[in-house]
């Protein structure tokens, strides 16, 4: 079993990030990619082709400015008996500190016409379904890169209205592919402070949030 640790990033990194992925336990053959650049989806792109240039199993995206418990990739790779792709709970780093988690994504004509709605109540029991995620910390098959590069030939270019992560989503989704979350994968984005699930709800303890 052998999975690329993919990371698209800028020229320098997140102290906290580091620390975190230093502590990582590895599961299987394992490696770190970094690949620094300002286009996001690029990276991302070439980051997926060097996977599957290796012949890697599996690709975990993690973002730099993410900070994660050492049992991150052991808690995704169980997550992974019979599932595709799989997300850790990730919020944004700027109030109102949502879940990056969609119950519905859809593509319209126009960017006006695109059909989106958060998931902000989601289920804390066990691994559940979404439309779409952020890409901050996501494990997934290579089988699915591949899959949505046979049929749309394109991977993280931009899908109007949407970033690369979302658009990504799109098209592994119109290929058949589920997307899982998991509540118990709670991962910090580094801001001014680390945001969690426990900023989210602090925050929305306030009546700031809908």
């Amino acid at each position: 079993m052998k999975t690329m640790i993919a990371v698209p990033c800028l020229d320098t990194l997140q102290v906290e990030f580091v620390e975190s992925l230093i502590k990582m336990k590895q599961v299987g053959q394992t490696r770190v990619q970094f690949l620094p650049g300002s286009l996001v989806y690029k990276s991302r792109n070439d980051l997926a082709l060097m996977a599957m240039a290796e012949k890697a199993d599996f690709i975990l995206w993690i973002d730099s400015d993410m900070v994660f418990s050492p049992d991150l990739m052991v808690d995704l790779m169980a997550d992974m008996e019979g599932r595709d792709m799989v997300a850790g709970i990730c919020h944004m780093r700027r109030p109102p500190f949502t879940p990056v988690l969609y119950e519905k994504l859809r593509q319209g004509l126009t960017a006006a016409e695109n059909e989106n709605k958060k998931l902000i109540d989601y289920p804390k029991d066990g691994p559940f379904k979404v439309e779409a995620c952020g890409f901050g910390c996501v494990m997934m098959r290579t089988s699915v890169v591949q899959a949505v590069a046979d049929r749309y030939h394109e991977l993280f270019m931009p899908l109007p209205g949407y970033g690369e992560d979302l658009s990504f989503c799109i098209r592994a989704r119109g290929c058949g592919t589920q997307i899982w979350a998991d509540p118990k994968i709670q991962v910090g984005h580094k801001a001014s402070t680390i945001v969690t699930d426990k900023t989210f709800e602090a925050y929305r303890q306030k009546g700031a949030i809908d």
